[in-house]
């Protein structure tokens, strides 16, 4: 039986990208002739080695309307050479491409959306862009044979408003048998970019509250700023920003935090309705973590106390739940036990299972 061939777009710098690294794995493992295609920064390292194909287009712009053209453009002709069977479109921004070259070969279109693009922060307040990219992504829903996204609030919402079911696919971690290390010092780990509507300004500024060391893994647009407001508030002994790090860097410096932080802004409908992958990180290495009062977190919670959940982005929200995790040891370690047992339940080996019902293989 000839293998099935499949190719899956996505928008960001692949190396990095641990959903579609696990996703493209287990496609692999399956039987199937995998090629993940991604962008190619400045910046970026060699393609790491990986049990699946991997190609990297470079562009001549790199955001706004003229980047998203011209990915999609490069995305289309690549697709146009080559042989599929699937194509997997990794959120509404490859879209387009997937779309058009259908037109001309014959694959079945499946869409994984990891957010809720329409609602994004970069798109509040710009009706004539949002009302662009809802006219996208429903065309590619209509035109897709299935439908997958990263948590069930997601898959309830594009229910309602396309009228198609998307299956849910957790954003979490194969399972580990890591030695959990004992601590000697109290590190904090942010891991994400370092973009607006993070809390990140805010948490900054709760350190210097904190009797603790913060390391912050990650790019993004405001990482000058933040490096200056470290700086102005003499907390450069405090904070260390390590920049980008692939997967496996990363779980090293997981394993070796204390407490794990996801905070956003409520504002926008894309973070509320998140389920971010670092949750599930810091579970996996025993970390309790610092999150958001938000559905997804609340659900989890409520049936695994894995984490402190805060009300607000409010500074002293966080430096009073950051330090009843520093300072209360009985309560601490009592969320350490619960993190690893719950990682029994949310792992990708199980995720895996339903992803190849969907694929087929």
């Amino acid at each position: 039986m000839e293998r099935k061939k499949i190719i899956l777009l996505a928008t960001s710098d692949i190396n990095y990208d641990q959903r579609l690294q696990k996703v493209s794995s287990s496609l692999a493992s399956f039987g199937a002739e995998v090629l993940l295609v991604g962008r190619a920064l400045k910046t970026s390292i060699p393609l790491q080695k990986r049990p699946f194909e991997q190609k990297r287009v470079t562009c001549f712009f790199n955001k706004g309307v003229f980047f998203y053209l011209e990915i999609n453009i490069r995305f289309f002709f690549l697709l146009l050479g080559k042989k599929a069977d699937i194509v997997c479109a990794n959120d509404a921004d490859t879209l387009l491409s997937a779309i058009g070259a259908n037109y001309f070969k014959s694959f079945e279109l499946i869409y994984d959306s990891h957010e809720y693009f329409t609602e994004v922060p970069e798109l509040q307040n710009k009706n004539g862009k949002k009302a662009i990219w809802s006219f996208i992504e429903r065309w590619g829903v209509r035109k897709s044979k299935a439908r997958y996204t990263v948590n069930e609030s997601l898959a309830k919402l594009f229910f309602k408003q396309y009228h198609s079911k998307f299956e849910v696919i957790l954003n979490v971690p194969n399972s580990a048998s890591d030695k959990i290390p004992q601590f000697k010092e109290n590190i904090l780990l942010y891991q994400g970019a370092l973009n607006e509507g993070r809390g990140l300004e805010t948490l900054i500024r709760a350190m210097t509250k904190i009797e603790g060391k913060l390391i912050l893994a990650g790019k993004g647009d405001l990482q000058e700023e933040l490096r200056e407001l470290v700086k102005n508030l003499n907390l450069s002994h405090k904070i260390n920003f390590v920049g980008n790090l692939l997967p496996e860097e990363l779980r090293v410096r997981t394993l070796q935090a204390k407490i794990g932080i996801n905070i956003l802004e409520g504002q926008s409908l894309n973070y509320y309705y998140s389920l971010a992958n670092k949750f599930f990180d810091y579970m996996h290495a025993g970390v309790p973590s610092l999150n958001m009062d938000f559905p997804e977190y609340q659900f989890i919670n409520d049936k695994f106390k894995v984490a402190v959940l805060i009300p607000s982005l409010d500074e002293s929200n966080i430096v009073s739940a950051l330090n009843k995790l520093l300072m209360d040891e009985p309560y601490y370690h009592k969320m350490k036990e619960n993190c690893l047992l719950a990682k029994k339940f949310y792992n990708w080996e199980l995720e895996a299972l339903k992803l190849k019902s969907i694929y087929q293989l």
